[in-house]
């Protein structure tokens, strides 16, 4: 039976070892990635590769988008509080309270 699956222990260590840092890296909230060639028994290492790449790209574009959304929230909350200052200068406190004839 040579063509058995052989998985040496220092491969899987290897294998733990970097799992391990990434799912540290992903807990610590950085973007990086384990380093290294993505070989794999089935040969789908570059689609993996691929994938992650995507999930990098993801992750900084829902980054940007988050602060440019805070930006504008902010942004519009300044307007907000400045147009109510200038409101309560300009508007005279007696204008909205008025009896009407019928």
């Amino acid at each position: 039976m040579g063509d058995r699956l052989h998985l040496p222990d220092s491969e899987l260590t290897a294998a733990g070892a970097s799992l391990g840092t990434a799912a540290q890296e992903m807990s610590a909230g950085s973007s990086g990635r384990p380093s290294g060639s993505w070989d794999s028994l089935s040969g789908i290492g570059g689609a993996v590769d691929e994938y992650l790449r995507g999930v990098a790209l993801a992750r900084d574009a829902l980054a940007d988008a988050a602060k440019t959304a805070a930006n504008t929230v902010s942004g519009l909350m300044s307007d907000s509080a400045e147009l109510d200052a200038y409101l309560a200068q300009t508007v005279y406190s007696g204008y909205a309270v008025s009896k009407g004839t019928k």
